[in-house]
């Protein structure tokens, strides 16, 4: 209950409230590192007052040959900048800036403590937009660039040093050796915090940025990634999310392997702080297919289920669950893992009448496959998500619901004991979205034990069928829910004589002229005639008060070719059971298969139209169903509720009609 009402928070606006104070936490520690500094410097003034009367003579001493002087000098002068008063004053002088820059071009590479001290001058600017168009113009960010460079290449070199060494080395000598590199690591991350600092304040300007991309700031920031310093990580997650907005930026850092990066800091990484700024930069990555792709290849998912167990990280992870789970071929990773079980159980006791979007979109998307459906439909879990539907009317909910009664087996037998209640509450919806969702169950319940026939009379359903049918009266999604769930319930023989006393049948026909346009709804009406036709109440009626079947050869000629394959299976249906529509369908079929060549004879035939008709006739009265070489009274289904690909396939058990839905994924902040 406590990791439910943590999410509620997070819906109602406690997510943002948590990035916003997350930012403004990393923007107070960044306004405090040159104080911080400070704090750790143990450096010896003598005493001495900083004062702004006295920069001329700070300056001075940046010129001595003494580097103990210079670093003295610069140490005075950061702690001028410590007040945020003086940096104006400091900016306007003329020798200020111009002494500053020569002496950090010059002595770079002399004193790490120099460096670090005019660096951190630098920063203190950096944090104030007024003052980057006089560092852009002392070309700061070059040279801070240089000095990255600098030092990465130097502890490159380092490490190589050492391992060619450590062969001829004792365990002590190794051990005095590993020590002064940790030392010199650390105070190199210090150097390399604040250059990344600065850098970062200046990327505000994207044309500053743009130059720091040629730089290959990207490659820089994913190879800190493997520093130590937690402060550092954390600071090259947060210029990495910023640089991935931007495509070129991502692609590079696919190159760079930046996926195996990240996730060497989950769970791993010392602070809660470096663990949301990876998962944030990871949830920026993520939109892209590729990134998701590597990510799940080295094992995200376990990894973000285990961190989803804590309130702090869920909503995050949620939603880059989310976006993993759009993949189809990830969604039966989550099959091994305790993602399911958790996000249904918050679903199932979500104590708000809406379950939040995120988390539902999640189980949406996990819903489509089986094995996932099935694990969501154990045991009772089943009837409390349909008891809080009934309650709620959740859309999402009966979406999700939806998607898992599609799957064959147990799962349908489950969801037939609520057939009543889940049509009586769709004669009952208002929202038309909850009624796609609820005709949409039903539709699926393509079982031979669910009363139809009952389920029709008892909820006067055959009323409300014709009320949605009429023209103009509902969406077309909902008119093509119906006609898919007409075509489930006339799989039942006891519906037949219903909808046959109802005009139904004769509805369906005058609809599909209607939607004609419509490829899906004519696709799906097509076959729930093919199945009245299998019943001789509503063949009757469609043979006899219907032009059905002209309809039926018209569409013989139609662009969809799953349309004309369904229709070609209706015809051959209706030649089984009237020998006189037979003998006119061959004719027109023949006409249609063998067009070129009827149009060839006509072109040759110089005796007229009538010598041509009377010749045709004597082909006709010579052919046989099997010569015409086409349709093998095949069955039509197998597919338990979903078109099949290949409609001709003899034997075949035939069963209900349905269209993939598109919308099964949810596209939820995709």
């Amino acid at each position: 209950v406590k990791c439910i009402n943590e999410l509620v928070e997070r819906q109602s606006g406690r997510d943002e409230e948590v990035f916003a104070e997350w930012n403004q936490q990393m923007d107070k520690d960044r306004r405090g590192e040159v104080e911080r500094y400070m704090t750790e410097s143990q450096f010896d003034l003598d005493g001495e007052s900083m004062s702004l009367d006295n920069l001329d003579s700070y300056l001075e001493k940046l010129y001595e040959d003494e580097m103990e002087e210079k670093i003295k000098a610069t140490f005075m002068i950061l702690q001028l900048v410590r007040d945020p008063d003086n940096l104006e004053v400091l900016v306007e002088n003329e020798q200020f800036l111009g002494a500053l820059t020569r002496i950090f071009r010059e002595e770079a590479k002399k004193s790490m403590d120099l460096v670090i001290n005019i660096v951190y001058i630098f920063f203190a600017f950096s944090n104030f937009s007024t003052f980057h168009q006089h560092m852009t113009q002392y070309k700061v960010g070059d040279m801070v660039m240089r000095v990255v460079e600098l030092e990465l290449k130097r502890d490159a070199h380092r490490k190589e040093e050492l391992e060619k060494k450590k062969a001829d080395m004792d365990a002590g000598e190794l051990e005095t050796q590993m020590k002064k590199m940790r030392i010199t690591e650390k105070k190199q991350d210090k150097l390399l915090f604040v250059c990344i600092r600065v850098l970062l304040n200046l990327a505000e300007d994207i044309s500053i940025e743009r130059k720091m991309k040629k730089r290959k700031i990207t490659p820089i920031l994913v190879q800190m990634l493997e520093r130590k310093s937690p402060e550092l990580v954390l600071l090259a997650v947060a210029f990495l999310k910023k640089l991935s907005i931007f495509l070129e930026n991502k692609n590079e850092m696919i190159q760079c392997g930046v996926t195996g990066q990240l996730l060497k800091h989950i769970p791993a990484a010392s602070t809660d702080n470096v663990i949301m700024g990876v998962l944030r930069l990871m949830l920026n990555l993520s939109f892209d297919t590729e990134i998701r792709t590597r990510l799940v290849q080295e094992g995200v998912i376990t990894k973000l289920v285990d961190l989803m167990k804590k309130p702090h990280f869920r909503h995050v992870c949620l939603k880059l669950l989310y976006h993993i789970s759009m993949d189809d071929k990830c969604k039966s990773m989550f099959t091994y893992t305790d993602c399911i079980p958790i996000v249904i159980n918050m679903v199932a006791n979500f104590p708000e009448k809406q379950v939040e979007k995120t988390l539902i979109a999640l189980a949406i998307n996990l819903s489509n496959n089986p094995r996932n459906a099935g694990i969501m439909a154990q045991g009772e879990t089943l009837n409390t998500l349909l008891s809080r539907l009934f309650q709620t009317k959740d859309v999402l909910l009966a979406k999700m619901l939806r998607n898992i009664s599609q799957h064959d087996g147990e799962i349908k037998r489950k969801f037939g004991e609520f057939v009543s209640d889940i049509a009586a509450l769709a004669c009952q919806a208002d929202d038309p979205n909850l009624l796609v969702e609820l005709l949409g169950i039903l539709g699926n319940m393509t079982l031979s034990d669910v009363p139809f026939a009952k389920i029709l009379t008892d909820y006067d359903m055959i009323n409300f069928l014709h009320k949605h049918l009429e023209p103009g009266a509902s969406e077309d999604d909902i008119v093509l829910e119906l006609v898919i769930f007409i075509g489930t319930c006339i799989q039942d023989p006891k519906c037949a004589p219903i909808f046959a006393n109802s005009h139904l049948v004769a509805a369906l026909y005058d609809l599909m002229a209607d939607k004609q346009e419509d490829d899906e709804i004519v696709l799906q009406i097509t076959y729930t005639l093919f199945r009245c036709l299998q019943h001789e109440c509503t063949r009757v009626i469609l043979l006899e008060q219907t032009q059905v079947v002209s309809y039926f050869v018209d569409l013989l000629y139609d662009k969809n070719a799953e349309i004309r394959k369904m229709a070609d299976q209706t015809l051959d249906l209706v030649m089984e059971f009237d020998e006189e529509w037979a003998t006119q369908i061959r004719l027109r079929k023949f006409q249609i298969y063998n067009a070129e060549w009827i149009q060839a004879m006509e072109r040759e035939d110089v005796g007229g139209k009538d010598s041509f008709y009377r010749g045709r006739m004597a082909i006709e009265d010579d052919i046989e169903e099997d010569d015409i070489g086409y349709g093998d009274g095949g069955g039509y289904g197998g597919g338990k509720g979903h078109l099949m690909s290949d409609l001709g396939k003899a034997g075949d058990q035939q069963d209900a009609l349905f269209v993939d839905d598109e919308d099964d994924d949810f596209g939820y902040d995709d």
